[in-house]
């Protein structure tokens, strides 16, 4: 991941703020459960940690951290220096922040990062059931960017199993929101994961035209991990005015970064859905 994150659509630049206020704890976009077709989603409350706190030894100050359950906290910060050196002497590509989790105080997973402008609204934590084993898995959805123009929200999506072992990450996930949990391609119990972009797609006569585009990734394989399936894209809807004033409403109704990638593509993913092979 780079310091500047650029979708494939080229819409996503990074804004450079940087989260200083904590907004309030976590809350779930109303009706997003009721809207998901599987589930259990059940969001796992973050509220700011103690200032006593010890954020890992790598963070530099600044850092940002989030307390959750069964020992569960979240740090996101600028990485230290070695020492010696400056913020001239990082190469241009190099990632300066990292998000870890930490479990009593040990890190157990670490990613690249790029400080979320909504400060708390830009992290959320979840349980929801991906592999149909009635052990959920934890996703953890943490917001990067706010893109200029047509506003676009990026993403990086991280899945764990009930034991905390990572499964996998998805970035540069587009204008991504709670509501984004469907059906499994292989029709197994539990949740895929809506991933989401925007593509300049081919169409009639030589034509192109922007997509709001949603692949499925679920939990699943001999060894298990976070895949996409091999349908390619699932859904795509064309990006034309109706399109737009939609999610424009949405966007002003909006107390956060996240979207309604599932409402936004309801009546492609029905489709979808009513079309499929039935499975093996």
């Amino acid at each position: 991941m780079r310091r500047q994150i650029a979708g494939k659509a080229g819409l996503l630049r990074q804004t450079g703020w940087r989260a200083g206020v904590l907004g309030p704890a976590l809350v779930l976009m109303a009706g997003a459960a009721q809207a998901a077709p599987c589930g259990p989603v059940r969001p796992i409350n973050l509220e700011p940690a103690a200032n006593a706190a010890t954020p890992p030894a790598e963070c530099d100050e600044g850092g940002i951290g989030w307390r959750g359950e069964s020992g569960i906290t979240l740090w996101r910060c600028p990485l230290r220096l070695r020492e010696g050196a400056s913020g001239a002497d990082v190469e241009p590509e190099i990632m300066t922040d990292s998000l870890f989790v930490l479990r009593d105080g040990k890190v157990i997973h670490r990613q690249a990062d790029v400080p979320s402008p909504w400060g708390a609204k830009g992290l959320m934590l979840m349980r929801v059931e991906l592999s149909g084993d009635a052990r959920p898995e934890i996703l953890l959805a943490a917001h990067n960017t706010s893109g200029q123009g047509m506003g676009v929200e990026s993403w990086t999506l991280t899945v764990f199993d009930a034991s905390w072992f990572d499964l996998g990450s998805r970035t540069e996930v587009a204008d991504w929101g709670t509501d984004a949990f469907i059906q499994r391609a292989d029709g197994k119990p539990g949740c895929a994961v809506l991933i989401t972009t925007w593509r300049e797609m081919e169409g009639p006569g030589d034509t192109t035209s922007l997509h709001f585009v949603g692949e499925r990734a679920d939990v699943s394989g001999e060894l298990s991990g976070f895949d996409t399936g091999p349908e390619g894209v699932f859904v795509s809807r064309r990006y034309d005015r109706r399109f737009a004033r939609e999610r424009v409403r949405d966007i002003d109704r909006s107390r956060g970064p996240q979207r309604a990638p599932a409402r936004w593509l309801r009546r492609e993913i029905a489709f979808a859905l009513a079309n499929k092979e039935t499975p093996e």
